[in-house]
């Protein structure tokens, strides 16, 4: 394929070759389009896959639609791996045009001082951002330093649900879960499908980890005022007794105190009788062969009675430009046709959910993914995603980690409060650690 080389996980000296077509290590105030000009010489575009995407799912949504229009821009897909980790590329002087990511590494892109603001270019092609998700528009502008910037544009977003196997509740007579209920109710239904019989375990329920549950709140970690984690108050409680209330089902627990499951157990093993996932991350990992095995359906993802109707905080995937790039205007046009409604289509028949607020493309979901046919696909959008946690800080994934951890800790018998206090201490040891 000519339009486009690939690179994963190599030696750092042979990417920058392919690299250098797109780039220019002057400083970018050298190089600030003034003009909305497009060459129409041949060019080669290097793109950055920093979050998870196919080579074809680049060639569909990126490649054909921008030589559609521009058959002069080729690309070059650098991919994220030993060797090329953004701190590789720009150690090295050479960053990529475009990088493919998500909204939450935009403040490791701002550290390594890659990413362009696009407010001119937004300014000077009319590009309307009201199209988009305002939450989705909001997290990038958080993430971007929440001082008027925008580095990048969303392209897609993740959206939870849960999902269901319809084979255990009709085995112990049990309804199936419905749109639009709480975790309360779902535990009550776990507690009624976790069982053992004729040497087959069932598990009523893979509950994912404590910060996702936090997620259906929005909940900070960190008081950016003392820079020290914000998690041992009500909040938090609620969420680990949540966690706690699943963990204690009888039966819940195995001999090797597994306490959360992914989409390839829900269909290969068909013994959890429900599954919360990423819906998106689902189908792109889930082997077509097996996506039928059993009999399954989606209902909206569950939260707390309080936010009923919201999911999780939202997490777009995220375009970006590098302010180093001799093409700003080239670059942008992709991000555009990336962005396009007919490419978003496109995206969203696929399996993938866009970051457009245009409601036409939920109904067109799933459509081109045969095994999602005739599934509760409206289920999915019913649970609307969250505004992020705010404030954002440096800190944050310390703190996840350390709220995530204290779920082995209620598996292994610890009470809710103390689990909570010693995961605070625990983020704070790593966040003097990380000050230093």
């Amino acid at each position: 394929m000519k339009w486009m080389r690939t690179v994963s996980s190599v030696i750092l000296v042979a990417v920058l070759a392919g690299c250098s077509q797109g780039t220019d290590t002057k400083d970018s105030t050298e190089n600030v389009p003034t003009k909305n000009e497009i060459t129409s010489e041949p060019i080669t575009l290097t793109l950055y896959q920093h979050a998870a995407i196919s080579n074809e799912e680049i060639d569909k949504f990126i490649v054909k639609p921008v030589q559609k229009k521009y058959p002069n821009i080729s690309f070059n897909i650098v991919r994220k791996g030993t060797g090329t980790n953004p701190e590789d590329l720009v150690a090295a002087g050479i960053v990529p045009d475009l990088i493919y990511t998500t909204d939450a590494n935009t403040p490791l892109w701002r550290e390594l001082d890659v990413p362009e603001d696009l407010s001119a270019l937004i300014k000077s092609n009319n590009f309307d951002l009201s199209r988009f998700d305002s939450n989705a528009i909001d997290a990038v502008k958080v993430y971007s330093g929440g001082k008027g910037a925008i580095y990048a544009l969303p392209v897609a977003q993740n959206i939870a649900a849960l999902l269901y196997n319809k084979d255990i509740f009709d085995k112990f007579a049990v309804p199936y879960p419905k749109d639009g209920m709480n975790w309360d109710e779902i535990i009550q239904l776990a507690r009624k499908v976790t069982k053992t019989e004729n040497g087959v375990r069932y598990i009523g329920l893979s509950p994912d980890t404590v910060s996702r549950l936090g997620y259906g709140l929005s909940l900070p970690y960190v008081d950016p005022a003392t820079n020290k984690a914000a998690i041992n108050n009500d909040n938090w409680k609620k969420v680990l007794t949540t966690m706690k209330e699943m963990i204690d089902i009888p039966g819940f627990l195995g001999e090797d105190k597994k306490i959360t499951y992914g989409s390839s157990d829900f269909f290969k093993n068909g013994n959890i009788a429900m599954l919360t996932a990423w819906v998106p991350d689902m189908i792109a990992s889930t082997d077509p062969s097996i996506a039928d095995k059993i009999p399954w359906d989606f209902v909206s993802l569950p939260n707390y009675p309080e936010a009923i109707g919201t999911g999780r905080i939202i997490t777009p995937h995220t375009i970006m430009l590098n302010k180093q790039s001799k093409y700003k205007n080239e670059a942008f046009q992709v991000m555009s046709i990336f962005t396009s409604d007919e490419v978003q289509a496109e995206l969203s028949k696929s399996g993938k959910i866009s970051a457009l607020a245009k409601t036409d493309f939920q109904t067109q979901y799933g459509a081109n993914v045969p095994y999602l046919q005739g599934k509760n696909i409206s289920g999915i959008f019913k649970s609307k995603t969250r505004p992020i946690n705010d404030p954002l800080t440096e800190y944050d994934a310390l703190v996840r980690s350390a709220l995530d951890a204290a779920a082995k800790e209620l598996a292994a018998g610890k009470d809710v409060n103390t689990a909570l206090r010693e995961a605070e201490e625990k983020a704070n040891k790593a966040i003097e650690e990380k000050a230093k």
